[in-house]
């Protein structure tokens, strides 16, 4: 196992939100997961082919398992008729409070593992006419991929849904994905 770095560790803790009331606990699938982000982001134009586990196949999706799993459990691999690939990792949340802050400490991270090549934007997300979450899109002129993290919100009869997710892939996929 790598050593961890007091810097990464506090950022592999801020990610994970470990402590934080609610059903599902949060993990990390990697010793050092800014390397694996900048692994994963490299391997974007081969459609993550050296990250492809186990298919299931339907009629236009491929779904991978993801063999490097930056929160353990939670990525996968999505590849649309062979033409277009995301990777994807989603976490629900207990709570607004924790969605807020699995969004802000994750974007955090982001932003300081991929560094001052790639702009942060944030984005209100609008579904059905109302407010639906929010995504912050990391871009750089160095690559293809664009990196993102959303805050999502969907309203299902009495309760509200709600999930952080992290988004690797087309632009042109980023507001499809997660409606």
């Amino acid at each position: 196992m790598k050593q961890r770095t007091p810097l990464i560790a506090s950022i592999l803790s801020a990610l994970a939100l470990t402590g934080c009331a609610g059903p599902q606990s949060v993990s990390l699938g990697t010793d050092d997961p800014c390397q694996s982000l900048h692994e994963v982001v490299a391997d974007y134009p081969s459609g993550f082919a050296d990250f492809r586990g186990k298919a299931s196949n339907f009629n236009l999706l491929t779904v991978y398992r993801a063999k490097e799993q930056i929160i353990d459990g939670e990525c996968e691999i999505w590849a649309w008729n062979q033409q277009d690939t995301a990777y994807a990792c989603t976490v629900t949340a207990p709570s607004q409070d924790v969605a807020a802050q699995r969004h802000e400490r994750t974007r955090d991270f982001i932003q300081s593992c991929l560094g001052n090549a790639w702009r942060a934007s944030d984005v209100e997300r609008i579904r059905d006419g109302e407010a639906g979450g929010i995504i912050t899109r990391f871009s750089s002129p160095e690559s293809p991929a664009m990196v993102s993290v959303h805050s999502i919100i969907r309203t299902t009869g009495a309760q509200d849904q709600r999930s952080t997710a992290l988004y690797i892939g087309s632009p042109a996929r980023i507001d499809s994905l997660t409606e």
